[in-house]
């Protein structure tokens, strides 16, 4: 296989700093993994207060406190930021490796190694999305050393001087369902525009984003590569013995549940789900997974019955949710890709989900799909699989099948592609 060596690539930590697990996050540690893979010398741009102290630094690493922050600093940063004067990241290291090497967690930055370097401009993002959504100023940041690629994984305002930019805009979701976010849509539009304009190639995640993005940016098709992401969850070689027991770590049942991932919000459409499901006569409680999100007191102001909400679980529990789950469902309103269906069918659990955006695109012919506005269409859906254990076992087989398309092999070759073009 061909590779990127020789080749500096920086990296946002814009949504990696986040304290828990989201799509963006996920999709920028695979992103990392993908670029060691081809060769190159991988950098993250962090935004974390820091000192200089070896240890502290370290332990400042994983702080997800959302304690106040230093307004006068911030101000100072930002006029800094805005008057042209040399706004730069400062190298990262050498760190004490009592808490990186031998604490790693969830939180933040599990992929950090020997071969990746951090560089630290603290509030490098708040500063830039300030100055943007107040003046509409790019943020112009100097970083030590050579770096030839500054890929965004997210429309931020950033420019990195004396690189060539790629940006990875996944959905164009505060666009197309305007009512499930809080963005700013005009300023949210631009940001759209200007990632577009500045960026050498844009990196999205399905033929059906690429489309919504030709269709509302009017996009040369030959300046978005599409990079479907791969299935991370590690595979479960338990039985069902074994994966019997570990359930009753949360008190259910093999084969015995309907299983729902995601944030609970109004575009994963947690509430119609609830509703469907308490039309149906079954003993089977429907469990979700997922933070409490955006308006999830709206989603979740309903019937309640034999619903359980189990938060955020460690992705080690979630390959044992999936696994002992008698079908999955997903009837989201939207998705750039959606991977948790993907990741049900890796583990032989059969999906029901949506029949919109880039979900039939993703699972193909393994999955049942439904009408994700329709209550009694997701309502029939769960009832169809669930008396039909036939039905059941032929989508728990096909989707296994499919699962294996979305490999990290496949991903990093989609990524070479699109690097070689600029690299």
């Amino acid at each position: 296989m061909k590779d990127l060596k020789g080749t500096n690539v920086l990296v946002d930590g814009y949504n990696l700093e986040l304290p828990d697990g989201t799509g963006l996050k996920t999709y920028g540690i695979t992103l990392i993994q993908a670029l060691k893979i081809l060769g190159s010398n991988v950098g993250v741009l962090t935004s974390k207060k820091c000192f200089n102290n070896s240890f502290l630094n370290d332990v400042l690493l994983y702080n997800v406190s959302k304690g106040s922050f230093n307004k006068l600093g911030l101000l100072k940063d930002v006029i800094r930021a805005a008057s042209g004067v040399l706004y730069k990241a400062q190298k990262m290291g050498p760190f004490d490796e009592s808490v990186i090497k031998k604490r790693v967690t969830d939180n933040f930055p599990n992929y950090i190694g020997d071969s990746e370097e951090l560089f630290n401009l603290p509030q490098c993002y708040l500063v830039a999305n300030f100055l943007y959504n107040t003046f509409g100023y790019t943020t112009k940041i100097t970083v030590p050393g050579k770096v030839d690629i500054w890929h965004a994984t997210y429309p931020l305002p950033v420019k990195i001087k004396k690189t060539k930019k790629i940006t990875t805009l996944a959905d164009l979701i505060p666009l197309i369902l305007p009512h499930t976010t809080l963005d700013d849509k005009k300023v949210y539009w631009k940001k759209i525009k200007d990632s577009i304009k500045t960026s050498a190639i844009i990196i999205t995640i399905s033929e059906h984003s690429k489309k919504d993005l030709i269709d509302m940016f009017d996009v040369m098709p030959d300046k978005i590569f599409v990079t479907y992401p791969p299935i991370q969850l590690q595979p479960l070689a338990s039985g069902k013995e074994e994966i019997s027991l570990f359930l009753k770590k949360y008190n259910l049942e093999f084969r015995n549940y309907i299983f729902f991932v995601g944030a609970i919000e109004p575009r994963k459409n947690v509430g119609r789900l609830i509703d469907a499901y308490s039309m149906i006569d079954t003993s089977m409680p429907l469990v979700i997974v997922g933070k409490k999100a955006w308006l999830y007191e709206d989603e979740l102001a309903r019937n309640l019955q034999n619903v359980r909400l189990l938060g955020h679980v460690p992705a080690d529990d979630l390959r044992y949710l999936y696994s002992g789950a008698y079908c999955f469902v997903f009837p989201s309103l939207y998705e750039g890709f959606g991977l948790p269906p993907l990741e049900a069918m890796s583990f032989g659990c059969p999906v029901i989900t949506s029949n919109v955006s880039s979900l039939p695109e993703v699972c193909g012919d393994a999955a049942l799909y439904l009408d994700p506005y329709d209550i009694n269409d997701i309502s029939e859906k769960i009832k169809e699989l669930l008396d039909d254990q036939k039905l059941r076992t032929e989508f728990a087989e096909a989707g296994k099948e499919r699962a294996k398309i979305f490999n990290m092999e496949n991903y990093v070759k989609q990524v070479y592609k699109a690097y070689n073009k600029v690299a």
